[in-house]
């Protein structure tokens, strides 16, 4: 049993909580991790062990964004062990495991937690909220999937000039869809292989009447399908450079207008330079993915296309 909180821990509570909440935002890992150690000193003593836990997660949901799969992995692994399996926390928990195996490609270990969290009728009692759920953990895991097979650990180069003609030839004479479509058509064999198969084997983790609810893994493997996730799955790593208020491409739109951020190729730097740095090579999608951004706009952008962690995921609550 855990203790009744005092007064002094509320108070560090309310101090420390949000301060993490803004190192996640900014992705700035190392003080979250010193923010997650203070939050275990003051936790820890009288047992508040699934309000640390919540916390934990956060930081190796970060971690995975930030390519420290190792990191995540291990934390996760003791967080499951401890937690009841009928608590959304444990749900939240082995989600993040299996999509932390996705992203390290373990393919087998991944397709053992994702029938965990799939089976799982325990935590989520409404089958409507349970599907909805199920959708959009599925789509995460989609995603989880273009992201490993489009990334490595080699250092890879973008050449920012020619993908900035590149992407300025592409909003002149192709559509949204058709975007979408030339991303598709540009992703490896691998990353609709392996969409394909981890697509068939979560759905069929799944009653028949919500199986049937969602896109066939021959539609998800359609060329404008994989364009759609490809882009989503880059969305976690690009978002906090585009529309952190802090950030110097943000203040621009904000005070200057589309207009100035276009005319300093600010987008174009911001979304090359994330890309280089999770070693995502391939040109011809990075000026895809630019292009997209561009024709967006920061505003649209940035509220069509916020990550959800899976914390926040408002299904599982």
């Amino acid at each position: 049993m855990n203790e009744p909180l005092s007064e002094k821990q509320k108070e560090r509570l309310r101090i420390l909580e949000p301060k993490l909440k803004n190192a996640i935002t900014e992705q700035n890992f190392e003080i979250a991790k010193d923010i997650v150690l203070d939050l275990q000193t003051l936790l820890r003593p009288t047992n508040h062990l699934v309000r640390l836990i919540q916390s934990k997660n956060k930081l190796y949901e970060l971690a995975i964004e930030l390519n420290k799969a190792d990191f995540a992995i291990n934390g996760l692994l003791s967080n499951e062990k401890v937690l009841n399996e009928n608590t959304r926390i444990y749900l939240e928990t082995i989600s993040l495991i299996a999509i932390c195996y996705l992203r390290t490609k373990n393919i087998p270990s991944a397709q053992e937690y994702i029938r965990k969290v799939l089976q799982n009728h325990s935590v989520i009692k409404t089958e409507r909220t349970r599907s909805i759920f199920h959708s959009e953990i599925i789509s995460r895991f989609n995603e989880e999937v273009a992201m490993a097979t489009l990334t490595s650990n080699q250092k890879v180069h973008l050449d920012e000039d020619e993908i900035e003609r590149e992407a300025i030839r592409i909003i002149q004479t192709l559509t949204d869809d058709e975007i979408f479509s030339q991303i598709g058509q540009r992703s490896p064999k691998a990353t609709k292989d392996l969409i394909f198969q981890i697509h068939d084997f979560s759905t069929k983790q799944l009653p028949s009447a919500e199986r049937l609810a969602l896109p066939s893994p021959n539609q998800m493997i359609m060329d404008k399908e994989v364009g759609i996730t490809v882009f989503e799955s880059v969305k976690r790593v690009i978002y906090n450079s585009l529309c952190n208020p802090e950030s110097e491409i943000y203040k621009t739109w904000f005070d200057n207008g589309m207009q100035m951020v276009l005319s300093k190729g600010y987008i174009k730097s911001a979304v090359v330079s994330c890309l280089v740095n999770i070693g995502f090579g391939i040109s011809m999608i990075a000026s895809s993915i630019v292009a997209l951004v561009m024709k967006f706009g920061i505003e649209v952008y940035c509220t069509k296309y916020k990550p959800i962690y899976i914390s926040d995921i408002r299904s599982i609550k």
